[in-house]
């Protein structure tokens, strides 16, 4: 059973007893296991579920359970077991379905990453994690990592137990020392930035058509919702025929009391549910919103640039937009609500972005040359990108599988590198010719070129340790993102680029002079409007094209 997997500790079941220990069940329905092994968590789970089914008479627990994992010999235990197994590397695994729980023994190798992608989950909605840890990632913070997982944990107020010889006696033995996590997110209250406006823009009158297509000329928002009025108006008018009809489409014949004459009575074939006496007009209508603003969200041309979080932040609110009518007027309100609300977003994406390619990863070896450093503002520690950065990004599936192989255009790949591009799209504005970077990365997959892969603005190199090279094809954009980067850091004097250099005092120069030089200096002088950003001035909603 362990032969070759060295992660693999089953759980034992007095171990899974306190991790169950003190959970609202009630609370619970939703649930995820990411490391479930052979599925010993599960089955304690559907124990618990049965148990309750058979002593509580009509109110029970109902999991709703998924199960992650990567070894091919337990998913087939698992599925045998008729567990749902809806992935295989719980690091990569992207979904939009929400868990009240995610309950898990991750590989204790590998622990920190598995217990900060939880968190990162939970944090979007609210919820509980419960997690085996190896007590070292507590108690040996020597990286990055585990020093922010303890933030993390103390953030959100963890209950950690230190448990040793907890696994003296389990199926697979070891003598290592547990830390038995279990953390309680908030759920998230999400505010209606879109609800109050278009409040306002429901008491209104809608636009004459003529002043509508002013304000939005695009063939794009007004085929949609030609498509939507045609629909709306059919369903009505079918709606009303069923009404019209009802009284001579019956279930049944009887017979008359008084007569003995054989009749009609109630009780229609055709059911049309909903409400009591069949699908109204306004349920028909609330339900056709619903499916064209969810459309209006999947939609390229509408989401655009945004980014993956920010996406799915938008796509979350979607179910407030059902109360309102899908039209042009109602559509550019909801655009001008989103614009003033992503520009802080965009500013902080790209901020996290700089963080990403220059510290985040700095301690490591190769990854410590991704910056050059410079004496900041007031201060003496300061960095720029430089023109080639290495980032943990594996194109490469583990080559130990029999799938293995290069397999850039995994989802997880593709959503990283495209919120890079996404993030230096916004600095340039749409100057730079569209190049479709998942068509790239599938024929680079297909010819097998780990090389210099020609991106937008970059060019990836992918290598079987797990790491991406990645190497900047503008300089001047690149130079932007770093001004962006070390203005918003406070690094670069407030009189940057509103300054002659010559007019700038003596510590303001030894700035300039570390940072790029009066040459390189006098180009942002001359070109403000391109070096210096305002995400204010951007569309972002719209997807630039070739």
């Amino acid at each position: 059973m362990f032969t070759g997997n060295k992660d693999f500790y089953p759980t034992p079941q007095n171990i899974i007893d306190k991790m169950l220990f003190d959970l609202d069940f009630t609370m619970i329905k939703s649930i995820l296991e990411p490391s479930a092994g052979k599925g010993d968590i599960v089955e304690t789970l559907k124990k618990k579920e049965g148990n309750h089914n058979k002593y509580y008479g009509k109110q029970y627990y109902q999991f709703d359970i998924d199960c992650i994992e990567a070894d091919q010999n337990l998913q087939h235990i698992l599925k045998g077991k008729n567990f749902r197994v809806v992935y295989n590397d719980f690091l990569t695994y992207n979904t939009m379905k929400e868990y009240d729980l995610i309950i898990m023994n991750p590989p204790f190798s590998n622990g920190c990453k598995h217990l900060l992608k939880a968190l990162e989950m939970q944090q979007r909605n609210g919820g509980a994690v419960v997690c085996l840890l190896n007590a070292e990632t507590l108690k040996n913070l020597c990286t990055n990592d585990r020093q922010y997982l303890q933030r993390k944990l103390t953030e959100y107020n963890a209950k950690i137990e230190f448990i040793q010889n907890a696994f003296l006696d389990a199926e697979r033995k070891t003598a290592v020392e547990i830390a038995l996590v279990k953390v309680q997110l908030p759920e998230v209250q999400r505010e209606s930035f879109i609800l109050e406006r278009l409040r306002k823009a429901k008491d209104q009158k809608e636009f004459q058509a003529e002043e509508s297509t002013k304000l939005i000329d695009s063939d794009f928002f007004k085929a949609i919702v030609k498509q939507y009025q045609l629909e709306v108006e059919a369903g009505i008018k079918l709606i009303k025929e069923y009404y019209a009809m009802q009284p001579f489409i019956l279930s049944q014949f009887g017979k008359d009391e008084k007569t003995g004459e054989t009749i009609q009575k109630g009780g229609c074939i055709i059911s049309m549910t909903c409400s009591k006496n069949g699908l109204s007009v306004n349920e028909y209508i609330k339900m056709v919103r619903s499916k064209y603003w969810n459309a209006l969200f999947e939609n390229k041309r509408f989401i655009g640039q945004l980014t993956n979080n920010l996406q799915r932040d938008f796509y979350n609110k979607v179910e407030e937009l059902s109360n309102y009518d899908f039209s042009l007027y109602n559509i550019y309100q909801l655009k001008i609500d989103i614009q003033k609300k992503v520009v802080k977003g965009i500013e902080d994406t790209i901020i996290d972005l700089f963080d990403e390619l220059s510290y985040k990863y700095h301690w490591l070896d190769e990854t410590s040359k991704n910056i050059h450093y410079y004496n900041g503002w007031k201060t003496n520690k300061g960095w720029i990108i430089n023109k080639k950065v290495i980032i943990p990004l594996n194109g490469f599936y583990d080559l130990n599988y029999s799938w293995g192989g290069f397999r850039p255009s995994r989802h997880d790949v593709v959503s990283k590198l495209q919120d890079i591009e996404k993030c230096f799209n916004y600095l340039d504005g749409g100057l730079t010719e569209a190049v479709d970077l998942e068509e790239s990365l599938k024929f680079a997959e297909e010819y097998g070129e780990t090389k210099n892969i020609q991106l937008k603005y970059f060019t990836v190199t992918f290598y079987k340790k797990g790491t991406c090279h990645i190497v900047f094809n503008n300089d001047e954009l690149l130079k932007k993102f770093n001004i962006f980067g070390s203005q918003h850091k406070g690094w670069l004097p407030p009189s940057y680029g509103k300054k002659d250099y010559k007019n700038m005092t003596a510590e303001e120069k030894a700035v300039v002079n570390e940072f790029e030089g009066e040459k390189e200096y006098s180009k942002v002088i001359s070109n403000k409007e391109y070096y210096l950003f305002d995400g204010n001035n951007l569309n972002l909603l719209e997807e630039k094209t070739a």
